[in-house]
C-alpha cells in the first residue's frame, strides 16, 4: 500500500498508481488536488486534500487496508517542513513498512550522519532511533523546474523492529537530547546544567563509556546517549 506525500502535478504519481494495489496520495494544495482527481478519474487511486501533519496514519491504515498491510511512504518532501514530517512519520512507525523520500541534501546528510561530524545532531538521533537511514542517490538542481538553489538526495527509511526505551521514556529522552545539543560549542556537562552530585555521576558515566569529561554532545553515539539517559534517571 503506497502513501505519497505531496503529489504535486502527478509526475511520480502516475508511475506509482500503475504499480500499486492500493495508492493513497496526500496533497494540501486544493488546485493541485482537484487536478489530480481529474487526471486519475476511474483509477483505484485515492487522493486526500489534507496536511500530512494532521493525518493519523493509524486511522488511515484501518480505513483503507483490509488487513495488517503497512504503508510504503514515498514523497518529495517540502524542504521547509522536512523535520516536522520526519517526526510525524516517526510517531507512526508501526504502520510503515519503509519510506523512500527526497530531501534537501543538507537534511539528508543529517539523517545519515556519524558522531563527530558537523551534520550530527538532534534530527540525526531522532531519525536513527526510529529508522535505519540509508542514502540512496543524489539529485541535481537541474532535474527540477523551476531550478531550486539546493541539491537533493533520496533516502530510504526502514523502521526499526524494536525500541530500546519504553514508550513513555521516549519523549523525555528526546528532551534530554535537545538539551544536550542546546549549545553545540559547549560541553555536555555545561549544556545539561546538572547539580554537583549529578555532575560527578555524569563524569563517572562518561568515563565508563570512554568519553572525556569535557566531551560535546556531537561526539556521543545514539547507543551511549540512551545509556546516559537511563543512568541519569
Amino acid at each position: 500500500m503506497i502513501l505519497e506525500i505531496g503529489c504535486g502535478t502527478g509526475v511520480l504519481t502516475r508511475r506509482l498508481v500503475g504499480n500499486a494495489r492500493q495508492y493513497i496520495g496526500i496533497e494540501l494544495d486544493m488546485r493541485l488536488f482537484e487536478r489530480l482527481e481529474r487526471s486519475f478519474v476511474g483509477s483505484q487511486a485515492v487522493f486526500l486534500n489534507q496536511d500530512i501533519l494532521n493525518v493519523d496514519l493509524y486511522q488511515l491504515q484501518k480505513e483503507y487496508s483490509p488487513g495488517p498491510e503497512k504503508f510504503k511512504v514515498v514523497g518529495n518532501i517540502p524542504y521547509y517542513i522536512s523535520s516536522p514530517i520526519l517526526e510525524h512519520l516517526a510517531r507512526h512507525t508501526l504502520v510503515i513498512e519503509l519510506g523512500v523520500i527526497m530531501l534537501q541534501a543538507e537534511v539528508a546528510d543529517r539523517l545519515v550522519a556519524l558522531p563527530g561530524t558537523r551534520e550530527y545532531g538532534v534530527l540525526t538521533l531522532m531519525s536513527q532511533y526510529h529508522f535505519q537511514c540509508e542514502e540512496l542517490f543524489s539529485v541535481g538542481r537541474r532535474a527540477f523546474r523551476p531550478v531550486p538553489k539546493v541539491h537533493s538526495k533520496v533516502v530510504r527509511l526502514t523502521p526499526r523492529t524494536s525500541s530500546p526505551l519504553l514508550s513513555d521514556q521516549e519523549a523525555p529522552f528526546f528532551e534530554f537530547v535537545k538539551k544536550s545539543f542546546s549549545q553545540r560549542r559547549k560541553t555536555l556537562r555545561n549544556c545539561l546544567k546538572v547539580s554537583e552530585p549529578q555532575e560527578e555521576r555524569l563524569e563517572s558515566l562518561l568515563e565508563k563509556l570512554n568519553y572525556p569529561a569535557d566531551v560535546r554532545a556531537e561526539k556521543i553515539s545514539l547507543e551511549d546517549f540512551i545509556a546516559l539517559y537511563l543512568e541519569m534517571l
